[in-house]
C-alpha cells in the first residue's frame, strides 16, 4: 500500500527547518512503516546529496535496490550519487542500467556527463545530444540537422547555455571555415563584434533574449541547424588537434585606451575573478576575496578587476590590504572592455567563469581555480586543459577549502 503523497511533504517541510540528524530519523522512521515505497529512499538520498553526505546517500540508494533491484529511479539516483563521489566509471554502470530498464532523454545526457567526465570523449559527446527536450527542438522542425556531409546550403548555428560555453564551443569555428556552407551563428550581443572580427568567414547574429521565444522569421532561408554545442558533439576528437592549441580570439581592434592605466614598471599586474553567479554551484566555484589575497603580494602583484558584478566590499577589502587596483570596465555588459583588460594582464587568476573561458581563447596564461568536484568541461583531458592550452588548472584538493590551492598559486606567482 502506497503512503499518502502528504507524508513527503511532511518531510520536505521538516528538511527546511530541522537539523539534519533529526530529518534522517524521520526518514528512517517513514521508511520502517512503508519499506516498499521507494520515493522515500530517493528523496532521503538526495537530501542527504544536498547536505554532501554523500556516504548516507549512497546508502539510501544500495537499500532502495534491494528492495526492487530492477527500479530505473534507483539506478539513476545511484549514478548521480557515484557521480558526486567522483566515482564515474560507477556513475557510467548505473545510468547504463537504468537506461536498460527504463530509456529515457533524461537519463541517456547525465550518461553523457559522467562519460565525459571518465574521459570517453567519442560515446559521451554523442549522448550529449540528448541535453534538448522535444520542446527545446520544436521551432526548428522545418530545419533539418546539420551534418558536415550534408549537402544544406545555409545554415544555422545557433546559441545555447550561458556566455562561457559559447566561447569554449566557439574554439570549433575554425572548422567551418573550408566548409561549403553559409554559416550564421547566434551569439551573446557582447560577443558580436569581437567574434566578427575573430572569424570572418561566418556570419554572426543576435541571440534571442533568454526566455524569449524564437520568431519563425528568423529561420526563413535557413536549410539546416545546430546547437553550437553540437561541434563539439560531431568533432570531440579535434579537442587535442592543433588548431585548437593556437588563441582564437584577440580584443576587438578599436583601442579602449579609456580603461588602460598606467603601470608600474616593478609590478605584475594579474587580473582576478572570484565569484560564480551559477544559481547551483555557484557557492562550490567560489572563492573569498580574503582568501584569494593570499596568493598576492602587495608589493609585487597589482590586481586587475575582471569579476562581472563584483561587489564593493571586496573591491574596498584588495585596496585596504595594499593592493593597486585596476577597476576600469563593467565585465558585466562591455566583455569587449574586459578582453582589453584580459589582453593589457601578465596573467590571470579565475574561477570557472566567463573570464577563464574568455582569458583562455585569448591565449593568455592563466590558473583555473577548480572546484574539487569539477565540471566535465574540465576532466575531459585528464587534468590539463584541452580547450584552452595556455590554462593551467588548480583543482581544489578538499571540498569546501582553497587553502592547498591558493599556497601552490602564490608560490608559482613568485
Amino acid at each position: 500500500m502506497r503512503p499518502e503523497p502528504r507524508i513527503l511533504q511532511k518531510l520536505f517541510g521538516l528538511a527546511e527547518n530541522e537539523r539534519f540528524e533529526k530529518v534522517v530519523e524521520e526518514y528512517i522512521a517513514a521508511i520502517g512503516r512503508n519499506p516498499e515505497y521507494l520515493a522515500l529512499y530517493h528523496a532521503l538520498a538526495l537530501y542527504c546529496a544536498k547536505s554532501r553526505r554523500l556516504d548516507m546517500a549512497y546508502v539510501a540508494l544500495e537499500t532502495a535496490l534491494q528492495q526492487n533491484p530492477e527500479h530505473a529511479g534507483s539506478w539513476f539516483h545511484m549514478g548521480q550519487i557515484l557521480y558526486e563521489k567522483m566515482d564515474f566509471q560507477g556513475s557510467v554502470d548505473c545510468y547504463r542500467k537504468s537506461i536498460e530498464i527504463e530509456p529515457s532523454a533524461k537519463s541517456i545526457f547525465h550518461l553523457s556527463l559522467s562519460q565525459l567526465s571518465a574521459g570517453y570523449l567519442a560515446d559521451g559527446a554523442t549522448n550529449y545530444a540528448y541535453r534538448f527536450s522535444d520542446e527545446d527542438l520544436a521551432a526548428f522542425q522545418k530545419l533539418s540537422l546539420w551534418a558536415p556531409a550534408a549537402k544544406s546550403r545555409k545554415v544555422l548555428v545557433w546559441a545555447e547555455q550561458g556566455l562561457g560555453d559559447e566561447i569554449m564551443f566557439s574554439r570549433f569555428f575554425v572548422f567551418l571555415r573550408d566548409l561549403p556552407c553559409e554559416f550564421t551563428v547566434e551569439c551573446d550581443r557582447r560577443l558580436l563584434r569581437m567574434y566578427a572580427e575573430n572569424f570572418p568567414w561566418l556570419h554572426f547574429v543576435q541571440r534571442p533574449p533568454k526566455g524569449q521565444s524564437r520568431p519563425p522569421a528568423d529561420l526563413a532561408g535557413f536549410d539546416a541547424h545546430l546547437p553550437v554545442g553540437g561541434l563539439f558533439t560531431l568533432w570531440p576528437e579535434r579537442v587535442h588537434t592543433p588548431p585548437l592549441m593556437e588563441p582564437v580570439l584577440r580584443p576587438v581592434s578599436e583601442k579602449r585606451t579609456e580603461l588602460d592605466w598606467c603601470r608600474q614598471p616593478d609590478k605584475q599586474y594579474v587580473g582576478i575573478s572570484w565569484l560564480s553567479m551559477n544559481e547551483d554551484f555557484g557557492a562550490l566555484r567560489s572563492v573569498s576575496m580574503q582568501a584569494l589575497l593570499s596568493a598576492f603580494d602587495p608589493s609585487r602583484h597589482a590586481l586587475v578587476n575582471l569579476q562581472y558584478l563584483a561587489p564593493p566590499q571586496d573591491l574596498e577589502m584588495a585596496r585596504h590590504a595594499g593592493f593597486e587596483l585596476v577597476d576600469t570596465a563593467d565585465c558585466f555588459s562591455d566583455v569587449e572592455g574586459m578582453a582589453w583588460l584580459i589582453s593589457r594582464c601578465d596573467h590571470v587568476v579565475s574561477i570557472d567563469n566567463t573570464a577563464l573561458h574568455l582569458a583562455g581563447a585569448m591565449g593568455v596564461h592563466t590558473w583555473g581555480l577548480i572546484p574539487h568536484l569539477p565540471n566535465w568541461r574540465w576532466q575531459i583531458c585528464g587534468g590539463s586543459c584541452g580547450w584552452y592550452p595556455h590554462v593551467q588548472l588548480l583543482v581544489q584538493e578538499q571540498e569546501g577549502s582553497w587553502n592547498t590551492e591558493l599556497l601552490k598559486l602564490r608560490q608559482l606567482l613568485s
